[in-house]
């Protein structure tokens, strides 16, 4: 394995760096034919010669994953050998089933490559394959997930040629890729052809630290070149400069090979240099200098030449930090798999750039690339627009599990498969500046084969520190990098004597509706040194386009194969984006919590305190607005000029605004970074940054509740209560009021009834609640009195009493009627048996059904997408306006959606008539949704259920709450929200007055 890089035939070529401009090079991407059968042992005979004839056979494109085109069944497993969920036995494959694939093109070899060495680049083939041209055998291949070249001089002639690759779905390599995403096969990565003059480069490798302080580059360079000839070419020469980012040559020298006086010799040119006053490479300000490196012939004429970007950075641990220039950053990362949901595995530069564009949206600087090395563009990409990468092997054997007796990671017998693996992924990727650690693989045990490893990788490149999750404490990872730890111990870690840094290399688990205490982390990791940030699991929910009863939807673990299929369903749809890169809502939350510009407010002075959070950048590609509310409304807005702010430093500003003291309103006021210019890939205006502050506290809404004398109509189980052009019906067999009509217009079809559950989130599945509170979905509401009649105020009102959960609660409901239909409605829960096994509730509210023509919303709270106690410093307090229709996110897995918190009031009408709900002394939540509870909750086993499926209700269905239960966001396997976000067994109550829109 060598280094990176295309060799150009031309310097001119080299600059643009346009594979397909080279005479040199052949794409073979496109159409093959395929052959695929469910048993290798069922291949053709002789289907490598040129005289097999392949009419018959499928086109396939190449490159593809075949399962997703029909050829066998996607699986999706997470810990399991989805070959051997059972009782694997490395390295033999023994299930019945072993597909295979054969794939042939016809190619033409250009008459001009006569002269020329021929190889062909396999980018990624899985699990593993042979290599036939014109019906003989090459070389075989592992390691999915890197590249494979082979000569083909002596196999290919001028004019057409037979290429034949026989893959295979699983082989003994396979126990090395157990990794948490679709086991699926193919050619999945680019195949060309390229050709080489017979002296020409080989490896490169760059090393490019900073010294003297971080003030000056020292730049080296060797240079491999191999003579193939049967003749001594002493005389060839090669010639290298450095450009900077304008193109002036900042360094230039040449050096004669003389070490190829040898035929079929070889030899290493060092180059070394000192370079004054370097522009430092960082995630924040990527500047990269261009590396010429030309192959000269003994004419002096060009035969090779290549470009390499240079980034002078110096990575490495001082103590309990991971300094990067010399400063402690701290990694806003993600974990990032190969994953598209219309070219599977197979991802496209263009996909590339659009992930990266949204991950610096998101205020993220890092990249974990889990659990395998990425396509060679997407390195380039992190080198140019600026993000740290923790490049990974592809190396994961889960499914054996830790113990030292069983693990591959500590048999010997495997030591050259995990060796190869590494050694080839550090020399291959080794001069990409962005990348800032290596991670010897992920979840396959530690013992022998990452000792030798550790040291393999230390002695070749020490410029960059080492780490691996299952290293846990030893001594074989430079940085503790753990996975989905609770906030507590971090804490605990850091006030420990921590003897080394301390990166979550996954944490919070992003399932569904989830990502709840994220600002408790960082929270934690902003106080102490050893703590330098993680990477969240995962980027971008892993589902796949399937149609399904004529609708598209996004697939996962089970929706293809049969009963016998092993799967783990849902559990790789744990994006912070979707898998069509819509934004997930818990993606505003990290660009919240990630954002590296921090607003406070000191309201005695008037002034606002900004922090550079940044390390390396200062502000002046920033501006800001600021924004007053009263009750929500604008009020004053200006904005605030550039301010080059310097890294990690402070300042205080003026406001362009006096602050209010009114106490009879609410005031909170506003304050938002954006870009001034282009940055990268992001546009200018932004928003990268923002705040809110409340100046004065929250006033509840004066609402004129005036008496009135009431018609009361007594039926046989209905009450009515009416007046004018009002009218409220009471069911008095169960005590929930019915058609709340208000000139005409039925309002509400179904009043307020206690609500103790929500449609669970992936997390509460895997906290087991399904199990443990299903319950409470239906908490048996027994009426035990229904009384009426007029009370002290002057209203009408109506008390109803419910034993709950078999008598362990009470509910009552005092619901007093006003004039114009306004209805004041309390709400008091009481714990009645302390001694009882309830433990927790998921809500504490109502729930309601109102007319489906009642779609337009506006409210004042958080907003405008959903928020959670525990997920909302990034849903700012305003007044929003939207849809039913846009209330529910879907999430590939239907769940609880659409919650919004510290609501004041919320308003919905067809546009003109309607209801509006206010709070009285306490903030309220609300969600309305098109859907009932069963829709999003229909069992309590998980199916196979997808949103996109979801049929809505002819009525829209309104929650007012005083509270749900947070998310959570720490795991989706058995953890709760924190402690505070949960809402136990105890007394609750709180009120709100509906009030008819006209």
């Amino acid at each position: 394995m060598r280094a990176s890089y295309f060799p150009f035939e031309t310097k001119e070529l080299a600059t643009i760096n346009n594979r397909e401009l080279s005479e040199r090079f052949v794409n073979l991407n496109g159409t093959w034919k395929f052959f695929w059968t469910e048993h290798y042992r069922n291949l053709p005979e002789n289907f490598e010669t040129l005289q097999f004839e392949d009419k018959n056979w499928d086109n396939l494109k190449v490159p593809a994953n075949w399962e997703f085109h029909g050829y066998g069944t996607p699986i999706y497993v997470n810990h399991p050998f989805e070959f051997a969920v059972d009782n694997p036995n490395p390295p033999f494959i023994e299930n019945e089933k072993q597909p295979a694939g054969v794939y042939r093109k016809e190619i033409v070899i250009p008459d001009e490559w006569n002269d020329k060495r021929v190889f062909i680049h396999l980018g990624a083939v899985k699990s593993a394959f042979r290599l036939y041209v014109n019906g003989k055998y090459v070389g075989l291949g592992e390691d999915s997930k890197l590249e494979s070249e082979f000569e083909l001089t002596e196999f290919v002639k001028p004019g057409k040629n037979l290429i034949v690759v026989e893959v295979r779905r699983w082989s003994d390599g396979s126990y090395l890729e157990a990794q948490d995403f679709w086991r699926i096969s193919g050619i999945q990565r680019n195949v060309y052809l390229y050709a080489r003059p017979s002296v020409h480069f080989y490896d490169l490798f760059v090393k490019s630290p900073l010294v003297n302080n971080y003030k000056d580059g020292e730049l080296t360079f060797d240079i491999e070149i191999w003579n193939r000839e049967n003749k001594k070419n002493g005389d060839y020469r090669v010639e290298a400069k450095l450009l900077n980012g304008n193109g002036y040559t900042l360094y230039s020298s040449s050096q004669t090979a003389i070490g190829l006086n040898r035929k079929q010799g070889k030899t290493i040119l060092r180059f070394q240099e000192q370079l004054p006053n370097v522009h430092a490479w960082s995630a924040e300000k990527p500047y990269l200098y261009t590396l010429q490196i030309n192959l000269l012939d003994p004419n002096g004429d060009v035969v090779e030449s290549l470009n390499q970007k240079v980034g002078f950075r110096t990575y490495k641990v001082v103590g309990n930090q991971f300094l990067v220039n010399g400063e402690p950053v701290l990694f806003r990362g993600v974990n990032r798999h190969e994953s598209h949901p219309e070219t599977h595995h197979v991802v496209t530069e263009e996909q590339m750039i659009t992930d990266l564009r949204i991950m610096k949206q998101l205020n993220m600087n890092a990249v974990r690339l889990s659990h395998y090395p990425n396509d060679p563009r997407w390195y380039e990409l992190c080198d140019k627009y600026g993000l740290y990468v923790i490049d990974e092997a592809n190396i994961e054997s889960h499914g054996m599990y830790y113990d030292p007796e069983k693990t591959l990671g500590n048999d010997p017998e495997w030591e050259h498969a995990h060796m190869l693996r590494i050694k080839r992924m550090v020399e291959r990727d080794k001069n990409h500046p962005s990348i800032v650690a290596w991670s010897m693989g992920n979840e396959a045990g530690n013992g022998y084969n990452f000792y030798k490893a550790y040291n393999w990788i230390k002695g070749f490149d020490p410029s960059r520190p080492v780490q691996y999750e299952r290293s846990t404490t030893e001594w074989n990872t430079d940085i503790i990098v753990p996975q989905y730890p609770h906030p507590d111990y971090l804490e605990y870690y850091a006030t420990h004597n921590p003897k080394r840094p301390y990166i979550m290399s996954e944490y919070a688990h992003a399932m569904g509706n989830s990502m709840g205490n994220f600002k408790e982390y960082w929270d934690v990791i902003e106080k102490y040194p050893s703590l330098q940030g993680g990477y969240i699991w995962d980027w971008v929910d892993q589902g796949i386009y399937k149609e399904i009863n004529g609708k598209q939807v996004f697939g996962y673990g089970g929706d293809w194969g049969d009963e016998t299929t092993p799967s783990d369903n849902n559990f790789l749809i744990n994006g912070v984006i979707m898998p069509d890169r819509t934004w997930n809502p818990h993606a505003y939350e990290v660009r919240k919590v990630y954002q590296e510009i921090d607003f406070r407010l000191n309201i005695q002075e008037g002034k606002l305190e900004i922090f550079n959070e940044h390390f390396f950048k200062d502000l002046s590609n920033f501006n800001y607005k600021v924004v007053m509310l009263k009750n929500g409304k604008e009020v004053n807005s200006a904005g605030l000029e550039s301010i080059p702010l310097q890294p990690r430093n402070r300042t205080m500003i003026d406001l362009p605004f006096e602050l209010p003291k009114d106490t009879l309103a609410e005031y909170r006021m506003k304050v938002e970074a954006s870009l001034t210019h282009d940055e990268g890939l992001l546009t200018e205006g932004t928003k990268l940054a923002e705040e809110e502050f409340a100046i004065t506290p929250y006033v509840s809404e004066k609402i004129g509740l005036e008496p009135e004398t009431f018609e009361i109509t007594e039926n046989e189980n209905t009450l009515d209560v009416s007046k004018g052009s009002f009218t409220i019906k009471f069911d008095t067999s169960t005590g929930r009021f019915f058609d709340y009509t208000y000139k005409r217009d039925v309002l509400i079809k179904k009043g307020p009834e206690l609500s103790l559950f929500r449609p669970l989130v992936d997390n509460d599945f895997g906290a087991g609640l399904n199990k443990k509170i299903d319950y409470l979905k239906s908490p048996g509401l027994q009426l035990v009195d229904f009384d009426h009649s007029t009370a002290e105020d002057g209203s009408y009102k109506i008390v109803t009493l419910f034993d709950v959960l078999k008598g362990d609660a009470k509910f009552t409901q005092t619901i007093n009627i006003y004039a114009d239909g306004k209805v004041l409605v309390d709400n008091d829960f009481k714990v009645l048996n302390e001694e009882s096994e309830h433990n927790m509730v998921l809500k504490f509210g109502t729930s309601l059904v109102i007319p489906e023509n009642l779609d337009k919303i506006e409210w004042y709270g958080r907003g405008p997408w959903e928020s959670y106690e525990d997920r909302k410093s990034s849903a700012l307090v305003d007044i929003y306006r939207s849809s039913v229709e846009d209330q529910y996110h879907p999430y590939v897995r239907p769940q609880e959606s659409g919650n919004k918190t510290d609501v004041r009031w919320v308003k919905i009408t067809d546009g003109k008539n309607g209801i509006r709900i206010i709070a009285t002394d306490k903030l309220i939540d609300f969600s309305l949704l098109p859907y009932k509870l069963k829709d999003l909750y229909p069992t309590s086993e998980k199916g196979q259920e997808h949103s996109s499926l979801l049929v809505e209700d002819d009525a829209n269905h309104l929650d007012i709450d005083l509270q749900q239960m947070g998310v959570a966001g720490i795991n989706s396997w058995g953890t709760l929200p924190l402690e505070k976000y949960r809402m136990e067994f105890k007394d609750y109550n709180f009120s709100y007055i509906i009030s008819p829109v006209q």
